[in-house]
């Protein structure tokens, strides 16, 4: 099929975008298509204008292969795609432009003595498949003018970089030439400075300062659990501020539904826009932190140390940090240059003692969680509750532990490691499937990294 006219293009995009509409639900293809448009298509190459660089991420990360498969089975053809941004009309800033305005700019002086690190930019955010939409997220909600969310949640294990998110959005936001009114705190000083305005009598200013501001940006949400007046003043600072579409940026450890002790209008309220989670970083994007954050050290720290520490402590940034700072004052103390042997030695202590994840811990949390015997996940039961906690079981041995699909058949009653890699795969198609289910095994992972 020949569809270099416009008119044939047209015609084939209305195809697509019915087929697309009808697989992914209208609400998801108003939210993520609907502002779309055809720009050109010549068999080999399928060019699409996307409003915002948001937008784009979400239809290359989620959809694209969905967009290919519908041009395929309409035309036989299987073209590559592009997403292109429209310009909004609204001017850039320089990065150079942006850093040297915040240098020069007095840093917050809020009451409550916090202030944000000048450093943590977006710009120097380093970006890999682990916090790509995350990272888009933050830039649509930072940018001038309209924003196709008011509302986002950033989620993720400690130490991967939300706080660098939250405080890069304040930051580029305090830079513009006329820059809005902009708070950014953690929870925990939050509810002090609610606290003492409380017992203060000033709790009329404290509500002025916070809802009449135009993004507000809060971190470690989590902290607001079991606290039940202070969630109800904080939902009714949310209430203001979305009643009069204002911006509001929460980060938290854990999605608002794993979050306990919450009330239930609060978690509503923090999936009321739009939530992207921070996985743990990949090893290429480990080691391009790594290269970042010791770019302008004085001493030299070789490529073959850096993949080093980016092996053995890519859990966080937030290790990472802790094992080069390890390795430098290990070097200045001793005298030496930095090399591998050294940062062995310096590091051999902190690594030995991390508490690696066994197979009997993760039996022993879904034996838990799904409330089944040692014996059914080790027994041939085929029944669906046990079947699915030995599949649980298999699916976080070969995500978290070193173990082959042969070694974790034989632990969990001598199974063939065709039926791991078949029990793997199951699970993997149920969190796509099912995003409560995702949340829920996600958490598993969660409490066995911290444990």
């Amino acid at each position: 099929m020949n569809c270099s006219t416009t008119k044939e293009s047209s015609n084939l995009w209305e195809k697509v975008s019915s087929g697309i509409e009808t697989k992914i639900g209208t609400r998801q293809y108003n939210l993520w298509f609907k502002n779309t448009r055809l720009i050109s298509f010549d068999n080999e190459s399928l060019s699409i204008a996307v409003p915002n660089q948001f937008v784009q991420t979400k239809i290359r990360d989620s959809f694209e292969l969905l967009i290919i498969d519908s041009i395929k089975s309409i035309t036989g053809i299987n073209p590559s795609i592009k997403l292109l941004v429209e310009s909004n009309g609204h001017s850039q800033i320089s990065h150079n432009k942006m850093a040297d305005i915040i240098k020069s700019e007095k840093p917050l002086n809020q009451s409550n003595g916090f202030i944000s690190k000048r450093q943590l930019l977006l710009e120097n955010y380093i970006v890999g498949g682990c916090n790509r939409l995350a990272y888009a997220a933050a830039l649509e909600i930072s940018k001038p003018g309209p924003v196709a969310f008011n509302t986002l949640f950033v989620h993720g294990s400690i130490g991967v970089g939300k706080t660098h998110l939250l405080q890069g959005i304040w930051n580029r936001l305090k830079a513009e030439p006329n820059a809005i009114s902009a708070v950014y705190m953690p929870a925990e000083n939050w509810t002090n400075e609610f606290v003492y305005s409380l017992k203060g009598g000033r709790l009329e200013s404290f509500r002025k300062k916070f809802r009449g501001v135009d993004i507000f940006l809060v971190d470690d949400v989590h902290f607001l659990a079991n606290k039940n007046g202070v969630q109800e003043e904080f939902i009714h600072t949310f209430n203001t501020l979305h009643s009069l579409s204002k911006r509001i940026v929460f980060a938290s450890d854990a999605h608002p539904r794993l979050m306990n002790q919450l009330k239930e209008s609060l978690v509503s309220r923090f999936m009321s826009g739009m939530i992207a989670k921070i996985e743990q970083p990949g090893l290429n994007t480990s080691l391009q932190i790594l290269r970042s954050k010791v770019a302008n050290t004085r001493k030299k720290i070789p490529d073959n140390v850096l993949e080093y520490i980016s092996e053995k402590f890519n859990d966080s940034v937030r290790s990472m940090e802790s094992a080069i700072t390890t390795v430098q004052a290990f070097a200045n103390i001793n005298k030496v240059k930095i090399d591998l042997q050294l940062a062995s030695d310096a590091l051999s202590e902190l690594y030995n003692n991390r508490k690696s994840v066994t197979l009997k811990d993760i039996e022993d949390i879904v034996i838990k969680h799904y409330n089944v015997s040692r014996n059914d996940i080790h027994s041939g039961n085929k029944s669906k509750n046990i079947a699915l906690a030995r599949q649980i079981c298999m699916y976080l041995a070969k995500a978290l532990t070193e173990s082959s699909y042969q070694e974790i058949g034989r632990y969990f009653g001598n199974k063939r490691h065709t039926t791991v890699i078949f029990a793997i795969n199951k699970i993997k198609e149920k969190m796509k499937s099912s995003s409560e289910f995702r949340y829920h095994t996600e958490n598993l992972v969660e409490i066995l990294k911290k444990q």
